[in-house]
């Protein structure tokens, strides 16, 4: 089928504005943002490499061409530059010095729970596509890390270990730094481990993982992610319906995907007049900037859900809205980032200068699966390759 001229910049931008490094020693790895204001890349992102991993095996999915190189060199330069040898992943290298990069850094040895999942995700897809052993091996080290260094009792993990000094971490410094139920967004990795190897305790992980999770969520489908207050940011409330939603699917358990569908119904409940959906809620009231991750992450899971039968058709016209906000995010008149989409706004209000990678591969797979409803367009498995 053909899709929007929007999908299609989006793409381009993602295989051709050099946000994925093409040379020198960081070539494969992905730029966390372009910075318009100061031309030039932030850091090298784990993380978002094993995204960019996914979201290249998505793209040569549904488009013409071959862009399984680009996503082996980015798998090379996450075993070349970010494995530790404790077998986890570490989260950003730095190209300029920015004040958050002590807690960040490579050179920190800081390692993230939930960045370790979404490579391990990744590099699981690859071994799917190649069968490649490397790949697998490179998926159970990352796996065995995490289930020996990071997974609690109660069935998450904490957010973050210090490989130099063997420590846990699962403090209340920002959502990202507390074990919560973000972090059920390693179902992924570990349900697709599972189905390549049969190995029980990966899928014992995925169900002890989800469950966990949803006693983070309250009657009105809102998951808590921020312990001290209370409150909802709405991106990570996202990342716990993604994970129980491909969990549920792949495990046939309706009360995961009750779940997943009450954290997208929320979402839209609250949805502004403009399409936009608020990105926090604090102190019983929304604090009313959007980011366009976010944004994206609603529109692939509302409409994922409703293709599969678990949302009303009155929510397509729901979605329909929130992606005339998200397209309000992409940029249409630079020569060569024209396609990118804007990170969006800050807390206080500011619009950033970023042309963001996660952002636009969200943005991309919401175009596509919002576009794709009722299309039934020869789709076997739509949660595949899942960025």
């Amino acid at each position: 089928m053909e899709y929007s001229k929007e999908v299609m910049m989006a793409r381009d931008w993602i295989l051709t504005s050099g946000i994925q490094n093409t040379g020198g020693t960081e070539k494969g790895g992905f730029n966390a943002w372009y910075d318009i204001k100061d031309d030039n890349y932030s850091f090298v992102y784990s993380e978002i490499t094993g995204y960019g991993i996914t979201t290249l095996l998505f793209i040569n999915k549904f488009f013409d061409g071959n862009y399984l190189d680009k996503a082996r060199e980015a798998a090379q330069w996450l075993e070349r530059k970010a494995l530790h040898p404790c077998g986890g992943v570490k989260t950003r290298y730095y190209l300029k010095a920015l004040k958050e990069s002590e807690n960040y850094s490579f050179e920190s040895e800081n390692i993230y729970a939930f960045d370790n999942g979404m490579v391990l995700y990744g590099l699981i897809n690859l071994y799917k596509i190649f069968r490649d052993e490397k790949y697998l091996e490179l998926s159970e080290r990352i796996a065995g890390f995490l289930l020996r260094k990071m997974k609690r009792p109660d069935g998450l993990f904490y957010a973050v270990y210090n490989a130099r000094t063997n420590q846990k971490i699962d403090d209340n410094w920002k959502w990202s730094t507390q074990s919560g139920s973000y972090l059920a967004k390693l179902a992924l990795g570990f349900t697709d481990l599972y189905e390549a190897t049969k190995t029980r305790e990966y899928k014992d992980t995925v169900i002890e993982l989800s469950e966990a999770a949803m006693k983070f969520q309250d009657p009105s489908g809102r998951f808590i992610t921020a312990r001290t207050d209370r409150s909802t940011h709405l991106h990570p409330h996202m990342y716990s319906g993604e994970g129980l939603f491909y969990a549920g699917v792949r495990f046939n358990r309706k009360d995961l995907i009750e779940s997943s569908v009450k954290a997208v119904r929320w979402a839209l409940d609250n949805q502004a007049g403009d399409g936009g959906i608020p990105k926090k809620y604090v102190d019983n009231k929304f604090v009313n900037y959007y980011r366009s991750d976010a944004l994206a992450q609603v529109i692939r899971l509302g409409s994922l859900q409703r293709e599969l039968g678990y949302l009303a058709e009155s929510d397509v016209e729901k979605l329909g809205k929130a992606k005339k906000c998200l397209l309000s995010f992409q940029l249409l008149d630079d020569e060569y980032q024209k396609g990118g989409f804007y990170y969006g706004y800050t807390l206080d209000g500011k619009k950033t200068d970023h042309i963001n990678s996660w952002c636009t591969m969200f943005a991309l797979q919401a175009l596509i699966s919002l576009e794709r409803i009722g299309k039934k367009a020869g789709e076997e498995n739509i949660l595949e390759f899942f960025i």
